[in-house]
């Protein structure tokens, strides 16, 4: 019984998402371009940020197991 209650909601379904989509705004294709090239600056930066603070932290560890060798 339930299942032939879902084909019969089903179009009912279908027009709330219709008209959900058409409420529904769209970035525009210079939007979309630059909101990647911050998201990849960024993630560049992030990086090369914590490569720096794994280096760091390398070489302070080196040195502390270098004392106890």
């Amino acid at each position: 019984m339930k299942f032939l209650d879902w084909f019969k909601r089903f179009p009912v379904f279908l027009r709330d998402v219709r008209l959900e989509v058409k409420k529904t705004s769209f970035p525009s294709r210079l939007e979309v371009t630059n909101t990647t090239l911050v998201v990849v600056v960024v993630v560049a930066i992030f990086g090369v940020y914590l490569w720096i603070v794994d280096q760091v932290v390398f070489s302070i560890l080196n040195k502390v197991f270098a004392v106890f060798r």
